[in-house]
């Protein structure tokens, strides 16, 4: 496959990630408006399931905002950050057995071992295409400052 090829399929599969990022974005934005207008609020302070459902919904929207940024960052770092989000939505909204709970709690542990001796952010890096690199050099050349 030569470069030229390989550069096209990129772009294209990072313009279907900003499109799905935009969609999931514009159903976070619905979801939180949705989610603000429909809350009884009389209900949060006389039922402690309807909190708890509302806690539920505002979870999955933040899961959603951490997605989008997950997808747009190319980062282990956000991978992570997403499942820590998850893992806690679990264990924090659901009304889990204790052994389910444990679970949880060893996999954050995990995960928190995971961000911190195993995670090497040099690695992590995005690398510049051939292209921004050609422009990063051509703009060198002639003088001009590189944003």
């Amino acid at each position: 496959m030569n470069s030229v090829l390989r550069d096209k399929i990129s772009s294209a599969a990072t313009a279907i990630e900003i499109g799905l990022g935009i969609i999931i974005l514009f159903a976070c934005l619905i979801a939180g408006v949705g989610m603000l207008l429909n809350t009884d609020f009389k209900l949060l302070f006389d039922a402690p399931d309807y909190l708890q459902v509302r806690l539920s919904d505002a979870c999955l929207i933040i899961i959603g905002i951490e997605l989008i940024k997950m997808i747009t960052s190319y980062t282990i770092d956000s991978v992570v950050d997403v499942m820590l989000l998850a893992v806690a939505r679990q264990m924090i909204v659901e009304h889990t057995a204790p052994l389910e709970n444990l679970i949880a709690v060893m996999a954050v542990g995990l995960l928190f071992v995971i961000r911190k001796y195993l995670y090497i952010s040099q690695i992590d890096r995005r690398k510049p295409s051939k292209r921004e690199v050609a422009e990063a050099l051509r703009a060198e050349v002639l003088g001009q400052d590189v944003g």
